[in-house]
């Protein structure tokens, strides 16, 4: 069971500071599948070469944010534009770091 922490402060410049942390823009993309491939055929890439994945059509699509995997999802049509509908969340426990550290327990001392 994961237990979900709250920080609350009194202090408005604090407030003001996790406020402006909501406001920071992060690169989100949508990833269909990796390959490494060597530098010697990346170089003979003209249009219409084609290149295979070995991952299946109907695997979810992996939504990363900055680089880090977040979510798994399926993709939607959005009028003429394409979305991701989340169908999991990836490593949710690893993803929430607490901002502010937690007081020491007494047990500690």
């Amino acid at each position: 069971m994961t237990t979900t922490h709250f920080h609350t402060t009194d202090n408005p410049a604090r407030v003001d500071f996790w406020k402006s942390l909501l406001k920071i823009e992060a690169n989100v993309a949508v990833t269909l599948a990796h390959q490494d491939l060597p530098v010697e055929r990346i170089l003979q890439f003209v249009p219409g070469v084609m290149i295979q994945f070995e991952k299946p059509c109907d695997t979810p699509l992996c939504l990363e944010i900055d680089g880090n995997r977040i979510a798994e999802g399926e993709v939607v049509k959005v009028g003429d534009k394409f979305g991701l509908r989340i169908t999991e969340i990836c490593n949710r426990e690893e993803r929430w770091i607490p901002l502010v550290k937690a007081p020491k327990s007494d047990a500690s001392k």
